[in-house]
């Protein structure tokens, strides 16, 4: 029976293993080198010096300031300025506690009646959605000064809530010319009906 014998060993061949530990070696000494060479090359600038020196004789710049709080005897300067208590301008603005004693113009009118026709904008966005009609009446508290203390429906057949705090909102927060007299509530009626 023949003999086995052992394998020869690879060191003793050609081409073994060392030529890829070189070619190991040799990429890896490419890599520092490339690396050192980088962050040689990178060296940090000094920061430019930036001195902060203020005008001689200039004021600082007041954009738009808002003006100073009205006094509070001012805030009401109507024939009934004397009733104004601080307690009566909680939440209710120049109209007070009691509302709808004094007299309306014909400016604050004209212009209430011009916002209730802005409203129609109102009911066209709603019209995109949903086909609604009917009116509404709008009241409307404006205090002595013209500025809207409240506004509210007090009759509605359109029953639209995205209508209804729209034309709300298009009265709340403004301000319209002054009564003649105190405060005024006014009604303004509002009519919405599809254009054919």
């Amino acid at each position: 029976m023949p003999v086995s014998q052992p394998p020869p060993s690879l060191a003793g061949k050609p081409g073994g293993s060392g030529p890829y530990i070189a070619g190991v070696l040799v990429l890896g000494v490419l890599v520092f080198a490339l690396v050192w060479w980088k962050l040689k090359g990178d060296t940090p600038k000094p920061a430019p010096t930036v001195s902060l020196t203020t005008p001689p004789n200039t004021s600082p710049v007041v954009l738009d300031a808002p003006p100073p709080p009205p006094k509070l005897e001012d805030l009401d300067a109507g024939s009934d300025a004397s009733t104004v208590k601080p307690s009566a301008l909680g939440g209710q603005g120049p109209c007070g506690t009691k509302c709808g004693d004094g007299k309306s113009s014909s400016a604050l009118e004209s212009a209430l009646r011009s916002t209730a026709g802005s409203a129609q904008g109102c009911y066209n966005r709603a019209l995109r959605s949903s086909e609604v009609s009917g009116s509404m009446v709008v009241s409307v508290q404006v205090g002595s000064n013209g500025s809207v203390c409240n506004a509210n429906i007090v009759n509605d057949s359109v029953h639209s809530n995205e209508i209804s705090s729209c034309v709300l909102g298009r009265f709340r927060g403004r301000s319209f010319p002054a009564p003649q007299t105190g405060c005024v509530v006014v009604n303004i009626p509002i009519s919405f009906t599809i254009k054919q």
